[in-house]
């Protein structure tokens, strides 16, 4: 049993305070010459006062050890609970250096997801052709994450199954192949989500049963799938494939989520552009059709027109036959270079339609025409027929403008009398006055089951 320092120190003095009693005894012995005995020791003992006071060293003696005692084992409990102390605080210091470590490992690890998805969302917002947007995110979430496999589903028409469109792994193009895709609400992961709109995480597939075990993915641990919504409305679903068990924390979680926000936003606007673009392309058909219906009329009422640029001016001249290098290109729609190699000659076109040509004729003394001189006819006929379109366009709205402000000083005209006879016969005469060389009649029933009997119509006539 381990004594203290008290008791130590005690024993040590109480020990070390015999000695007086004894010595003071054996010197008194001597001094009084009395025999070594037992008797003559208490004899002296019994009366010597000062051997009394000698005594009591033994006590005091180890009093005051065992107070030092005391002190010492005060110090050492006090050295101890600083060692401890300091003992705990190198703990907690080792501990809150894990701590950080580990906080700073998170925040890097975070950071690092956030620049991800910073980057992968840049990037899939660059793409317009939703095919090549599908394909190329799930590469750039595969080098960025590094997950086993990425494939993108979206519902097909009838919204019944969800289709694989998009995927990185070699698996998935295979399953891409087979057209793989997967009933809405029945099969899989992805079918629950794509059903639910809630996305779903299997840390351990085996453990899961709605995992589709896919045997084009035979490495598959761990799954999750989130749905791609965009305007409140269920467009797919994003499934990312590991083939570690517990592969998705809470941060790669939240930053896929964003991502797959990302994703569907973009989708929509690659559909909307799509969209547009048809809409577009059908408008420039339609205007072309349109363009090229009023110039036809046009070509039709007018005889040719033909103008001579010469060294002093332009002149019109009335020409029965076209000239045949303008004649071919006409027909070809092609550029016609003269076999002299000194006459060139552009068609000029309108939304498709060949509306007449420009030809080009250098004098004998020149060099033939370079690359860059057609290049700029070629351009000249691009801007005249521009200009004339435009001109076209102008006449026609001069023309509609002037029939709606006509119908609009009839509508005036008409509308300041309220007699039906009165408004009949000073409609006809309007027209007649507009139209100029036709008969106007009006009519108006009184019955309107009997179209054709005279006796029962007011007619006016000019």
């Amino acid at each position: 049993m381990k004594i203290s320092e008290t008791q130590r120190y005690a024993l040590i003095g109480a020990s070390f305070g015999f000695l007086f009693p004894i010595a003071g005894t054996f010197l008194k012995l001597v001094l009084s010459q009395l025999p070594l005995q037992i008797s003559s020791v208490i004899i002296i003992q019994r009366t010597e006062p000062l051997l009394w006071l000698i005594d009591t060293a033994p006590l005091f003696l180890g009093l005051f050890a065992g107070y030092a005692g005391f002190k010492q084992d005060m110090l050492l409990t006090s050295n101890k609970e600083l060692s401890n102390r300091e003992h705990d605080l190198k703990i907690y210091q080792t501990n809150l250096e894990e701590r950080v470590k580990e906080r700073t490992n998170e925040i890097e690890h975070r950071s690092r997801l956030l620049r991800a998805a910073a980057d992968v969302g840049k990037n899939i917002t660059s793409y317009r052709n939703l095919s090549e947007l599908l394909q190329q995110t799930t590469h750039l979430i595969r080098d960025n994450f590094g997950y086993y496999h990425i494939g993108i589903f979206l519902l097909d028409e009838r919204k019944e199954y969800a289709v694989l469109v998009a995927a990185n792994s070699a698996g998935g193009q295979r399953m891409l192949e087979k057209n793989h895709k997967l009933k809405i609400g029945e099969t899989g992961i992805v079918g629950y989500v794509t059903e639910t709109v809630k996305a779903r995480i299997a840390l351990d597939v085996g453990k899961d049963a709605t995992y589709f075990d896919n045997p084009d993915l035979p490495l598959t641990r761990s799954e999750m799938a989130l749905p791609l919504v965009a305007s409140g409305q269920i467009l797919g679903a994003l499934d990312v494939q590991s083939t570690e068990s517990q592969a998705f924390t809470e941060e790669d979680i939240s930053t896929l989520q964003i991502m797959a926000e990302q994703l569907a936003i973009a989708i929509q606007n690659a559909n909307l552009f799509s969209e547009t673009e048809k809409a577009l392309e059908s408008s420039k058909v339609l205007f072309g059709d349109v363009s090229r219906e009023a110039w036809g009329k046009i070509l039709q009422n007018q005889a040719g027109i033909d103008y001579l640029a010469t060294s002093p001016g332009t002149v019109q001249i009335n020409a029965e036959k076209l000239e045949p290098n303008i004649a071919k290109a006409v027909e070809t729609g092609d550029i016609i270079i003269g076999s002299d190699n000194l006459t060139v000659t552009v068609p000029v076109k309108i939304r498709g339609l060949i509306i007449g040509a420009i030809r080009l004729k250098k004098n004998e003394i020149s060099e033939a025409w370079t690359q860059e001189e057609i290049n700029l006819a070629i351009a000249l006929s691009e801007q005249l027929s521009g200009a004339l379109e435009s001109a076209r366009l102008y006449k026609e709205s001069q023309q509609r403008a002037a029939r709606e402000s006509l119908v609009s000083d009839i509508s005036a005209r008409i509308s300041a009398y309220s007699n039906t006879e009165t408004i009949m016969r000073e409609t006809v005469l309007e027209l007649g006055q507009t139209i100029g060389n036709a008969s106007v009649s009006f009519q108006l029933l009184e019955n309107m089951g009997e179209s054709s009997n005279s006796n029962d119509n007011k007619k006016a006539r000019e």
